[in-house]
């Protein structure tokens, strides 16, 4: 069976059919996973609104020019979801830790920052009855299929603020992971046959760079704009390349608003080309290129040790990148979330909640899913 490993652990990964839909148990987990995005807490309390203006988020370069202090920055954000197709609904939760970064300012007001993040998110397992036959003879079999994989994004970024009305930056991108696929095939009839074994691991490597820059119109007015060029990404087993496509291109463009004291209102806009990654799978892979939207705002609310607790609020209307029967998924997204400061200006929580719902474009799966983010920022 070794010889078939490559086909069996693509084909787990990323083939599109009706029962593996149900036996997997989300929507979200179609072809190489879920686009958990990058953003910090506080951008996804905002639904992404914030995204490229926070320098906390890796996604524009530009927003770290001008950083006054040392900041490292970890979160956790455990999902919870649910399918719904047809009578059939299935639960089934996902625990990442999407945001690991430390960025530091330098003279002449530049900023740098180390930042690990994941790009996409892809772990089920599915446990499905059939039968064998085996020399004429028909044997009740259990087949289980264990996926584990992501692929992160690991990224190398400065930004420079050149006066008080622009900023640029540059980035440099290394996408590394892996999908580990198990399987497992048990007779019942254990007197007569054993159980069968098999994995395999496709080991995922790219890169990409990235630009952005920031421009403060106006008093009270900012935008930015970010772009993300990808380059090659290849699958391999052990040390040899099956297949190779590209990391997909992005393009972002946000608007900022904070003309009223206390208060920040952002809108944002990105593209992503997902589908230049359909020649890293199989022939079964469906990516399709997405337009995704956000909205957001936060304001100073009642203080807490001296400092204003800040609400945040935001919604998100994104298409998922990757599909099945030629159907993309869409979501939307309502999100809500607090600043608090620990110690004063050393260190802060934030805390985020995002409700998604989940549609097959033309079917009845539906996926519905609560993500809970925290974050926690300290500032030596």
């Amino acid at each position: 069976m070794r010889s078939t490993s490559f086909t069996i652990a693509l084909c787990a990964a990323t083939s599109f059919v009706v029962s593996p839909l149900r036996a997997q148990g989300a929507l979200s987990g179609l072809g190489f996973g879920y686009p958990v995005g990058g953003a910090s807490t506080r951008a996804s309390a905002t639904a992404g609104a914030f995204g490229e203006f926070d320098a906390l988020s890796p996604i524009n370069p530009a927003s770290l020019g001008g950083l006054s202090r040392a900041v490292m920055t970890a979160q956790t954000e455990p999902e919870f979801r649910t399918l719904r197709f047809g009578t059939v609904q299935e639960r089934t939760t996902a625990q990442r830790v999407p945001l690991l970064m430390v960025a530091f300012p330098l003279p002449h007001d530049v900023g740098v920052s180390l930042s690990a993040t994941t790009f996409l998110d892809r772990s089920y397992s599915t446990v499905t009855r059939g039968d064998a036959s085996i020399s004429g003879v028909t044997v009740n079999t259990t087949d289980r299929t264990d996926v584990r994989g992501a692929i992160g994004d690991l990224r190398a970024a400065a930004g420079w603020r050149i006066n008080d009305k622009f900023s640029v930056g540059v980035g440099a991108h290394l996408f590394t992971g892996d999908n580990l696929v198990a399987i497992s095939r048990v007779f019942d009839d254990t007197t007569k046959f054993g159980t069968v074994d098999d994995s395999s691991r496709v080991v995922f490597a790219g890169n990409a760079f990235s630009i952005g820059g920031e421009w403060r119109i106006r008093k009270g007015w900012a935008a930015s704009a970010s772009l993300r060029s990808g380059g090659g990404m290849s699958a391999r087993i052990r040390d040899t390349v099956r297949s190779e496509a590209n990391v997909p291109n992005r393009v972002g463009l946000g608007v900022r608003y904070d003309g009223i004291p206390g208060s920040i209102f952002a809108f944002g806009v990105d593209k992503q080309n997902w589908s230049s990654m359909k020649g890293l799978g199989t022939t079964a892979v469906e990516a399709h290129d997405a337009t995704n939207w956000h909205v957001g705002a936060e304001v100073a609310g009642p203080r807490l040790r001296q400092f204003p607790v800040l609400i945040r609020a935001g919604y998100a209307k994104n298409t998922l990148p990757f599909g099945i029967g030629g159907k993309t998924v869409d979501e939307s997204r309502l999100s809500a979330g607090v600043g608090l400061p620990v110690a004063r200006e050393a260190a802060s929580i934030d805390i985020s909640l995002q409700r998604a719902n989940r549609s097959l474009a033309g079917g009845n799966a539906k996926e519905s899913a609560w993500m809970l983010g925290i974050g926690m920022q300290i500032r030596p």
